[in-house]
């Protein structure tokens, strides 16, 4: 189940709302076929273009790619402050995380984080 259905199925038993994060203009744009589901290859991997907010060059792109592929009905969905990253990226990042490590230094939250943990409390390591 794709993260986007998950929230709205939680938000649909609950009274909250989800509130998109608008502090990036940057991200990536990916594309939903009419039935709902991602554009996918069959092995995971998302049609998906970089792009600021809103930038209708790299959105015709999306959907040119789209429609060459055999999904021409659909449409862009932004996802801000998300990057691509390579399958090696990808498996450094798993080894990072499985050594207790921050899997990406370019997430400058969880670095900030950290910074603040060990000013607080210090390496115990």
């Amino acid at each position: 189940m794709v993260m986007e259905d998950k929230f709205a199925e939680a938000l649909g038993k609950a009274k909250v709302t989800l509130v998109e994060q608008t502090g990036y203009s940057w991200g990536v744009y990916v594309w939903k076929k009419s039935n709902g589901k991602w554009f996918t290859d069959g092995n995971g991997n998302i049609l998906n273009i970089p792009a600021n907010r809103g930038d209708e060059n790299q959105i015709a792109k999306l959907k040119q790619a789209a429609a060459y592929h055999g999904e021409p009905d659909g449409s862009p969905v932004f996802f801000p402050g998300t990057a691509r990253i390579s399958d090696e990226e990808y498996s450094e990042q798993i080894d990072r995380m499985k050594q207790g490590l921050i899997p990406s230094l370019n997430d400058i939250g969880a670095v900030m984080a950290a910074k603040k943990t060990l000013e607080l409390y210090g390496d115990e390591g």
